[in-house]
């Protein structure tokens, strides 16, 4: 299987995932391949998206120690998401390795970066729109690739989501010395 085509089996297991279809799992290639090529995919739509966003906003490309930073700072979500999935299939203990859970998962958020693309382009308001579909993409694949329950489903998906806020939040807190408040 090339590359092309995973990404592609990828997105019609999302749709059949959240459409509640059968046969969602066979549509992704939950080995370390898969891992490697999801993550391929993650950080290549990345570039694409911030040279895009630069290119209409500036009307200029972004340097290498830009592209760099954007890598770096873009990586954190996948850390955030790979800590979720191991912290629960360490405390569930549900049968199943990590790979289930964090493939689709990366998948899901590259998804969610390519349609960010045209709203981060127009508004910021949609951003919670988008995080509320991640977050419904998470809790249907919890349920069916985890086998959760639903309260554990939804704690999945709300953990990953405060999470996915939090750190760059936290980050942000980190790097900028000083809020400036009004006088």
């Amino acid at each position: 299987m090339n590359a092309l085509t995973e990404l592609g089996n990828a997105a019609i297991g999302w749709l059949d995932l959240v459409g509640n279809r059968p046969n969602a799992r066979e549509k992704f290639n939950l080995s370390r391949a898969g891992l490697v090529t999801m993550l391929g995919w993650y950080f290549v739509i990345v570039i694409l998206v911030r040279l895009i966003q630069q290119a209409v906003l500036f009307g200029t490309l972004p340097g290498a120690e830009a592209l760099l930073v954007t890598i770096a700072y873009n990586g954190l979500p996948l850390l955030v998401l790979w800590l979720v999935a191991f912290g629960t299939v360490r405390f569930l203990k549900p049968g199943l390795g990590i790979l289930p859970l964090l493939v689709p998962a990366g998948y899901a958020l590259t998804f969610i970066v390519i349609v960010g693309l045209p709203v981060s382009l127009l508004s910021d308001a949609a951003s919670a729109v988008l995080q509320g579909i991640l977050g419904y993409m998470l809790f249907r694949l919890a349920r069916e690739f985890g086998g959760f329950s639903f309260g554990v489903a939804i704690g999945y998906a709300v953990l990953s989501i405060l999470l996915l806020v939090a750190v760059p939040v936290g980050l942000y807190m980190l790097l900028v010395p000083e809020i400036p408040t009004p006088d």
